[in-house]
């Protein structure tokens, strides 16, 4: 989805408030592809200061997540914010890509939107802090059942220590 910035470059507005709503199927994660189960809504401005165009808003959706410790599926919602300087196809830091570049006087917000929702994800995604995870001798989800397995396991490295204490 484009917006067309003509208004601030030329100076006739000042800001630009927008609430935009785009249907992003999946977002790329690390590899992974994460399913996004509402639309992707996105709610700021983009505004003229001192020449320089500048966005600043709230990203928000759901996706369906699998937890990092105990693999089962769940939803979440996800929330980004960005403040972040436009930058111009002509700028010598359009290069660099770490801008979001103005293009004949339009911008992708799509692309802006999937970007603050990847930002917005944390490295290990879990259903819930206190989750339990998976037993590692039989595999059973903790949070849903006590398994009887041994774990008296040591690190192979620190056996020598055990030796110590008899």
């Amino acid at each position: 989805m484009r917006v067309n910035l003509t208004e601030l470059v030329e100076g006739q507005k000042k800001e630009l408030d927008l609430e935009v709503e785009a249907k992003i199927e999946n977002i790329g994660y690390f590899g992974d592809e994460i399913p996004l189960v509402a639309p992707v809504v996105f709610k700021g401005k983009i505004y003229n200061a001192n020449g320089e165009i500048y966005i600043e808003g709230i990203v928000e959706s759901t996706g369906e997540f699998s937890c990092y410790r105990c693999l089962e599926k769940f939803q979440k919602k996800i929330i980004g914010e960005i403040h972040e300087k436009l930058i111009y196809e002509s700028s010598p830091q359009a290069e660099i890509e770490e801008y979001f570049i103005i293009k004949n006087n339009m911008i992708n917000i799509s692309e802006i939107m999937e970007n603050v929702l990847i930002s917005a994800l944390p490295m290990k995604i879990v259903c819930d802090e206190q989750c339990r995870g998976l037993c590692l001798v039989c595999g059973e989800n903790l949070n849903k059942h006590q398994c009887n397995c041994e774990k008296d396991e040591i690190d192979p490295r620190l056996a020598k220590l055990k030796d110590l204490l008899q």
